[in-house]
């Protein structure tokens, strides 16, 4: 997760609503709410995560200044945007090293 902190925001939700990535220092590892391994007193699995800065760790999450739930109002936009930054995140931790999958190649 502390390896988040040294990428880019890979979310770009901020975007949707016209405002731009806070910058690179506040960047954090966020947790993909509606993730397989959530339920009662359990996180969702660090695999299912998505480098982000600040205003969209809370766009992912949260409304917008507006009061607009911003992934039910692009709700297919929203989704594939997340899912792009969980497979750049994850690719990325590959790369580093910090994955390691035996005897594969990231193409």
């Amino acid at each position: 997760m502390q390896e988040c902190e040294k990428m880019p925001c890979e979310l770009r939700i901020a975007g949707f609503i016209g405002l731009k990535c806070e910058s690179p220092e506040t960047v954090v590892g966020c947790h993909i709410e509606g993730s397989i391994g959530k339920g009662t007193s359990t996180k969702v699995s660090d695999v299912f995560v998505a480098a982000g800065c600040r205003l969209c760790h809370d766009l992912l999450a949260c409304v917008d200044p507006r009061g607009h739930i911003i992934r039910d109002s692009y709700p297919s936009a929203f989704w594939h945007q997340v899912m792009r930054a969980n497979q750049a995140t994850i690719s990325r931790w590959i790369s580093a090293g910090l994955i390691v999958i035996p005897d594969s190649e990231l193409i």
